[in-house]
């Protein structure tokens, strides 16, 4: 069974999962979209290719595009701020009419939707990116396509250039040709070199996934911290003026205490007490009127008759 071409893979995850695959010339080899989720697509691109880059087109990453890095154990790829819709357009466009990469566009490699057009913007941006340490490794002569291609992998793996040679020779190659180690060395062979790389890159990537999602916690109880707060000074607030509008009360009441009659009991209502006023002036003046009504109601008296008769009484 022939080997998987090596490429970049771009994702537009959502409940329409975009996928783009491009090879590291540059050429789009792959476009599909699918409803089936992370599984569905992790087994499409398992089956199209051997990913040594994964590229999404928002920053921050989604955490599908952190479990599919983590699943194929590859870097992840992350534009410094999300792309806009004009500039993936542009970027699609481009890749699809054979202007992107080293050479023509692939009858059928048309983006169906917009999913798709996103995802091979995010790998074409990748792409982009590391374009010009992939055309110096594809400069390189007397080195067979299968090597650079090798090469080209590991160093968008993460692999420093002088360690990917280093791999790609083997220990049994220092003078050029691929040879037997001798029975007493106890180097470890290129096998298990490779799969104790894929192994820290698999636990390099669930690391990183975990950074994220401790970082997204980090912030989700920084922000409740932050409610609370803002409720407990609004509770300090609210009673420091309960307290201020308490005393406020007290003073009042006191006031109107001090200006109460003896008799007259503390709890009284001011209504009453007005109405209670004027009821004792009736009262006083009622005497009064009483007297005016009955002079009023008596007969006419003769004064000088009266007079008279004092003095005769006198005499």
């Amino acid at each position: 069974m022939p080997e998987k071409r090596h490429a970049i893979v771009g994702i537009d995850p959502g409940a329409t999962f975009g996928i783009a695959v491009l090879g590291l010339d540059g050429r789009t080899l792959f476009l599909h979209s699918t409803a089936g989720g992370f599984s569905d697509a992790a087994r499409e691109i398992e089956r199209r290719c051997t990913p040594s880059l994964v590229a999404c087109d928002t920053n921050p990453a989604p955490e599908a595009a952190l479990r599919l890095a983590s699943y194929f154990s590859c870097r992840l790829f992350v534009p410094r701020q999300s792309m806009r819709e004009d500039e993936k357009k542009r970027i699609a466009a481009r890749a699809q009419d054979g202007t992107e990469g080293e050479g023509q566009a692939r009858e059928g490699k048309t983006a169906q939707n917009a999913h798709e057009r996103d995802a091979l913007s995010s790998a074409v941006l990748a792409w982009r990116h590391h374009q010009n340490r992939l055309r110096q490794i594809e400069s390189i002569d007397g080195l067979p396509r299968e090597e650079k291609e090798r090469v080209k992998h590991l160093l968008l793996r993460g692999v420093r250039v002088q360690d990917a040679f280093m791999m790609l020779r083997g220990p049994g190659r220092a003078d050029g040709r691929r040879g037997k180690m001798p029975p007493v060395a106890k180097t470890a062979s290129p096998d298990e070199l490779r799969s104790r790389l894929g192994s820290l890159s698999r636990e390099n990537a669930n690391l990183r996934l975990s950074l994220e999602r401790l970082e997204a916690e980090k912030a989700a109880l920084l922000h409740r911290l932050r409610l609370l707060e803002n409720g407990v000074r609004e509770s300090v607030v609210r009673d420091s003026e309960f307290r201020k509008l308490r005393f406020q009360l007290q003073q009042a009441v006191a006031k109107l205490r001090s200006g109460l009659p003896a008799s007259e009991p503390p709890g009284s209502d001011p209504t009453s007490r007005l109405a209670a006023g004027k009821k004792g002036k009736q009262r006083k003046q009622q005497p009064a009127h009483d007297r005016e009504q009955i002079n009023r109601e008596e007969p006419q008296i003769d004064l000088e008759r009266l007079v008279a008769e004092y003095r005769k009484g006198r005499k």
